[in-house]
């Protein structure tokens, strides 16, 4: 009851917010017309009619899921999120690929979502290794997703990174592999210095961690729509917002020092190692991407042996929260691809 009333809260702000002025002609499901129209009646609704699962991993953290079946499936998609995000977040895509007949399985990442925090007097992100993600989500494909001629795997920014962990080390598990903006190595200051500082930050994390102070939590890190580089859908922003509004325990903010360094050496591995994955691969490439180096997404692609990169023009990091006119390409592109696994 407490969750339908912050929608009807929120809905009454939606609808109030200036600038949030439909951007597409149409009512198609996708669309940021029909999101607006059916968050709140439909999508959310479906979203929280799944009931909330968990599972304890390989060290007992509580790893939470959501499974999402429909009649006469065309196949399975697992999502891997990134770095602060959730599986209240992926509400419209999980919707939209379950209009399309895929059975979607999602996990939040240990440390983030509904998922156990390392430390629960902490909501900044953090792991103690990049393969803790690896062999949390191994653990829940052999216990959880059914054997099939039509796994897919679709990760984004950091769940790109931990899906190119994850196929490298255990090959067979899925027969496509789904990159959106993925993480193969952090944009920290650019292209000239991310390796050299993601080098001093492995070397010196623990000195480091002494004069690196005031992290910000999730509500104090978030800008505006006119500030972020995230998306250019002032719509789809807004609903993320409240999204993490309404499930406050979700939240995760600033990453430590340690993450980071974790995150740089779990990027470099997972495109030194690219060539060990064997099945067909396609990369969404934002071409305005703040958060990601393109340089390390090209690298790995060149790596690996059935890469295909598709170079999103105008898109912001955020390929599955863009406005309409770069999401909807965005979307075809997925579809065609699975249809042909």
């Amino acid at each position: 009851m407490k969750v339908f009333l912050l929608l009807f809260l929120l809905l009454l702000e939606l609808y109030a917010e200036k600038g949030l002025e439909d951007t597409s002609s149409n009512n198609k499901i996708g669309s940021e017309k029909f999101l607006k129209e059916n968050y709140f009646s439909t999508i959310s609704p479906y979203f929280y009619a799944n009931k909330l699962h968990y599972f304890s991993s390989f060290d007992q953290t509580h790893i939470a899921y959501k499974i999402f079946l429909v009649d006469n499936p065309k196949g399975n998609i697992l999502i891997s999120s990134g770095r602060t995000e959730g599986m209240v977040k992926y509400q419209e895509l999980i919707y939209e690929l379950n209009a399309h007949r895929y059975n979607v399985y999602i996990l939040d990442h240990r440390g983030q979502g509904y998922s156990q925090r390392l430390d629960k007097n902490s909501t900044l992100g953090d792991v103690n290794s990049f393969n803790d993600y690896v062999k949390d989500m191994h653990f829940f494909v052999k216990k959880f997703l059914p054997k099939s001629e039509k796994n897919i795997l679709l990760a984004h920014s950091m769940g790109g990174a931990i899906a190119s962990l994850y196929l490298e080390k255990y090959t067979n598990d899925f027969q496509a592999l789904l990159l959106s903006s993925p993480m193969h190595q952090p944009n920290i200051l650019g292209s000239l210095f991310s390796g050299k500082i993601c080098q001093v930050i492995e070397k010196r994390e623990k000195g480091l961690s002494r004069y690196i102070k005031n992290l910000k939590s999730y509500d104090e890190a978030l800008v505006s729509f006119e500030e972020n580089t995230l998306t250019h859908s002032a719509l789809r922003y807004k609903i993320m917002k409240i999204a993490f509004d309404i499930n406050p325990e979700t939240k995760v903010g600033d990453p430590t020092i340690h993450w980071v360094s974790e995150a740089c050496s779990a990027s470099l591995q997972s495109v030194t190692h690219a060539e060990k994955i064997t099945i067909p691969i396609l990369l969404l490439q934002a071409k305005d991407d703040e958060i990601v180096l393109l340089s390390a997404q090209d690298q790995f692609c060149k790596r690996a042996k059935r890469c295909h990169l598709e170079k999103i023009e105008g898109a912001y990091h955020e390929l599955f929260i863009e406005k309409d006119s770069i999401r909807t390409h965005v979307i075809k592109l997925l579809l065609a691809f699975i249809e042909k696994v």
